[in-house]
């Protein structure tokens, strides 16, 4: 479909229609839920599709030193680019975790931090949740495990950064690459590039941080 291709939402004017219809269900900066439900929404070839809004969070790990942990993504959106440790928050025991134990828990898993480097950091969230992210709209390849999203559905998905600030220098913690990484790196924030980026907007997630 031309306003879908591989599996992203591309059309501009679906995509606007899908962030009014996120931005108005007006979720908190800490969801109740890891996903919400949106309704239907119609497609310029005249079909409908339920909508949904999956929650994320993002891990920017920065350190004395200037520098940043970034990872380097498996899948799509952004195979093969640079982004930010982070992924779903997930639904633990009937309630959804925290943004703090989401970001704490994927910067984990795909970086192979020590989680109590983290916790001895404090993490502290980077602004408020970021729902108008139109170049994050997804059509559903699969059913995904824990939510009530099916095959065929869309989701759009929002973000939210916490800020691990680790005392001396990254280069010296050990990093393994694991789950949603291909690798790790410990990169100098003043030599990053927007094109480097899976993601948009976690370039600018790392400076609001860094400046903060």
């Amino acid at each position: 479909m031309e306003f879908i291709a591989a599996h992203m939402v591309v059309e501009e004017a679906l995509r606007r229609a899908i962030i009014t219809r996120c931005i108005a269900a007006g979720v908190a900066d800490e969801p109740d839920a890891a996903v919400h439900g949106l309704g239907e929404i119609a497609l310029p070839d005249g079909t409908r599709r339920r909508l949904y809004l999956r929650h994320a969070a993002d891990a920017i790990i920065l350190d004395e030193a200037g520098q940043v942990v970034l990872i380097t993504r498996i899948h799509e959106p952004g195979a093969g680019k640079l982004a930010l440790p982070g992924g779903f928050m997930d639904v633990v025991n009937g309630t959804v975790e925290t943004t703090l134990a989401a970001a704490t828990r994927e910067a984990v898993e795909e970086t192979g931090i020590d989680e109590k480097l983290l916790r001895r950091a404090r993490g502290v969230p980077v602004g408020g949740r970021l729902f108008d992210r139109p170049f994050d709209i997804r059509e559903a390849w699969n059913d995904p495990a824990g939510t009530t999203i099916k095959r065929g559905d869309l989701f759009a998905v929002s973000t939210r950064g916490i800020r691990f600030r680790l005392a001396g220098d990254l280069a010296a913690v050990r990093l393994q690459a694991g789950d949603d990484a291909k690798a790790v790196r410990v990169a100098r924030l003043a030599e990053l590039r927007p094109e480097w980026f899976a993601v948009p907007d976690h370039l600018a997630l790392i400076r609001a941080a860094a400046g903060g």
